[in-house]
This record gives structure tokens, C-alpha cells and sequence, in this order.
């Protein structure tokens, strides 16, 4: 959402990749630049369309509950004293 790169600049991206047995035909395939085809290879974002408008839904990946985790914080140096 919010990408304005041109179609003429974009990638054909298969939303069930051709390997799995996805065709290349159009309700399977979505334009996108080359920023946002690496991010739905390498990352958990996926894409589809919807049935109705044919456009395409991304589907953002789970929250991380990292309330648990450890937080490091760098201790920190008091100012200098100026006489």
C-alpha cells in the first residue's frame, strides 16, 4: 500500500508460487516493485486478491510478544563536573 512505482517498473509476482504448481494467469499473479517482491520472498508479508475487487490484500505477518525478553540498556556516564 502506498507504492507508486509505475506497472511498466513493477515485477509479475505468483501469489502461489509456479514451483507449488501455480499458473501464470492473471488471479494468480500481482504487480510489484522490486522492493516489495524481495519483501514477500524474505520476510513473512504475504499477498493476495481478493475475490471481489481483484486487487491485491496484504496480510501483515504475526505480532512478536517480546514482552519477556531482556532489554539491555548501556549504563551511562554522569556529566562532567565544571569547576
Amino acid at each position: 500500500p502506498g507504492c507508486t512505482r509505475l506497472p511498466i517498473a513493477c515485477d509479475a509476482h505468483h501469489i502461489i508460487h509456479w514451483a507449488d504448481g501455480g499458473p501464470t494467469s492473471l488471479h494468480n499473479l500481482v504487480l510489484l516493485c522490486r522492493k516489495h517482491h524481495t519483501l514477500t520472498h524474505q520476510t513473512p508479508w504475504q499477498v493476495h486478491l481478493d475475490p471481489n475487487t481483484h486487487r491485491p490484500v496484504w496480510i501483515p505477518p504475526p505480532p512478536v510478544d517480546d514482552r519477556d525478553r531482556f532489554t539491555y540498556h548501556p549504563p551511562t556516564r554522569p556529566p562532567p563536573l565544571v569547576a
